[in-house]
């Protein structure tokens, strides 16, 4: 659903684009600048859509709240403009050079680029630490995703360096067209993935799989949630910092997107969140109730290192460890 909401607004981008690009100012002059505020709103948007999809836990509000003021300022920004009347508009658009380095045109896809540059890099980051708690199996294609961010990166700066050195309509062909690209390969790797998938299970079960892949069933759903929760009250499955989704899945006797999709009605959360907490809460009676190292106890709980299980533990607490253990020693 995110994915598809995602993929209608950059359609609506991409006609904006293709009005401009066309010059037909004296038919849409309304639309021409609402492709700079979808510019500015692509990179949070499919940020947050992303790590909603691969299972990510939710962005901090701060950060949502910043990345949705940048477009929100542009719009007040131009609201003069946007209050003009058609032919007033086509007026002010015939004025703009848009092939010099500090026109109009060429300073709002500067700040565009690097807008999405800062909103992407940061995604990136979260991919990589999110993803590093974990085995290398859960959500492998998370992983595989951040090697795309990566590309990404550097195509944005690449895009950057040519806004400067060539401003206007070139620049901005070239930024729209590798972003095309970029988009139509991740795609494609999703397709790809999806039947690599069922491919990879016997032949007798492929219907079960089809099906499976499918939206589940609200009972189904609720069968299954209960069965989940069950499993992760199993401490010795829940503390192996080898626990991944493809495990968790075949114990269930369901596909890996089934899985996840069950984490999200049931629960209300992603995998990773789930996992998150239960270990948090076993971390805390633990700190409270023995004398164990904080590093003993973040690995004992399942935490790869002692940097994830303080940054996560502070994030659902809002106390290091140790000022938890501190205040609730008992």
């Amino acid at each position: 659903m995110h994915l598809s909401f995602f993929f209608f607004f950059l359609s609506l981008s991409m006609a904006c684009n293709l009005i401009y690009f066309s010059g037909n100012l004296n038919e849409f002059p309304h639309l021409i600048k609402l492709g700079y505020f979808f510019g500015f709103c692509i990179a949070p948007l499919f940020s947050f859509v992303v790590t909603r999809y691969f299972l990510i836990p939710k962005e901090r509000i701060d950060w949502e709240g910043f990345t949705l003021l940048i477009p929100i300022l542009f719009l007040l920004y131009e609201a003069p403009f946007f209050l003009m009347s058609g032919g007033d508009k086509i007026v002010s658009l015939t004025k703009i050079q848009s092939n010099e380095i500090f026109s109009e045109t060429n300073l709002f896809q500067l700040l565009i680029l690097l807008f999405s540059f800062f909103v992407f890099l940061r995604t990136y980051f979260r991919f990589k630490m999110e993803m590093g708690q974990f085995s290398k199996d859960l959500y492998w294609e998370g992983r595989i995703f951040a090697n795309y961010l990566l590309l990404l990166l550097i195509w944005l700066c690449f895009c950057i360096l040519i806004c400067i050195i060539l401003p206007g309509k070139t620049s901005e062909s070239i930024s729209n067209l590798g972003f095309s690209i970029w988009i139509l390969g991740f795609a494609w790797h999703r397709v790809y993935m999806d039947k690599k998938e069922s491919h990879d299970f016997p032949n007798q079960q492929f219907e079960t799989v089809k099906y499976q892949k499918s939206y589940l069933p609200e009972i189904q759903m609720m069968e299954y949630g209960k069965q989940l929760e069950s499993l992760l009250e199993d401490k010795e499955l829940l503390f192996d910092g080898d626990l991944n989704l493809s495990f968790l899945a075949n114990k269930l006797g369901i596909s890996s997107h089934s899985t996840s999709q069950v984490c999200n009605r049931y629960f209300g959360k992603s995998l990773i969140e789930i996992i998150q907490e239960k270990r948090i809460e076993h971390a805390k009676n633990a700190l409270k109730h023995s004398d164990e190292t904080i590093l003993r106890i973040g690995f004992d709980v399942g935490f790869n290192s002692k940097n994830s299980f303080i940054r996560v533990f502070k994030e659902l607490t809002h106390l290091t460890p140790s000022e938890f253990r501190k205040k609730h020693k008992s």
